[in-house]
């Protein structure tokens, strides 16, 4: 399992705090959040296993990439106003600037490509690309399109997890503290993909370690 550094607020790119993060919640490795960054952080000696951008901040995502080592995945989420053929364009020539870092495609939180068909036939156009699809069942659950959907079309192209829970129309809480039923997702999911615990700031990032362990009881790696 990996820790999202969201959790950690302001400090979310800041090595130190993503070491003592890291200690606290029994966690190996960390998925970057990049958010309006003016420059790529020194991250030579952090487990960086993927970066998350939003589709404006990719340039700095890219940079906080190759700052970091072993980087396995540039995570993006697509512009609220994005359409299928658009997309696909931006991410095809956004895989050409960035050989050998593979992309993923986020759940969409709103427009036309939050369903699981229209992601489909852009992920359909990319299918000569290491362009994958990364579910995040909160999205999901707020949409009101099940799980199921998402991976019953998408699932071949699965290569992560964001996971955080949902109470009403709040998501970003910790596993387990919501409405979501993880048992189910978990049954779904193969244990070869990246499941990242990715929540919003949490005040002591040692209260995750519940978390990390309620997910692993459900059998996520």
């Amino acid at each position: 399992m990996i820790l999202g550094t969201r959790c950690l607020g302001e400090a979310s790119m800041d090595a130190p705090a993503i070491h003592r993060a890291l200690e606290r919640v029994g966690l190996d490795e960390v998925l970057i959040s990049v958010e309006n960054a003016e420059h790529a952080p020194f991250l030579e000696d952090v487990p960086v296993a993927a970066v998350q951008a939003s589709w404006a901040d990719r340039g700095a995502a890219v940079a906080t990439a190759k700052a970091a080592s072993r980087v396995r995945r540039l995570v993006l989420e697509l512009p609220v106003d994005a359409e299928v053929d658009g997309a696909c364009r931006r991410l095809f020539e956004l895989a050409r600037q960035v050989p050998g870092l593979p992309l993923a495609v986020v759940t969409p939180a709103a427009g036309e490509l939050a369903r699981p068909d229209a992601l489909e036939l852009v992920l359909d156009d990319l299918a000569t690309l290491p362009v994958g699809y990364w579910h995040r069942p909160a999205r999901a659950h707020l949409l009101g399109i099940p799980d199921t959907a998402w991976l019953d079309l998408l699932g071949q192209r699965l290569v992560g997890l964001s996971l955080d829970d949902v109470a009403g129309d709040e998501a970003g809480l910790p596993p387990g503290l919501g409405e979501l039923d993880f048992s189910k997702l978990s049954e779904l999911t193969a244990r070869s993909l990246d499941v990242v615990l990715d929540t919003d700031p949490v005040p002591d990032v040692a209260l995750l370690r519940v978390a990390v362990e309620t997910l692993r009881g459900l059998g996520f790696p």
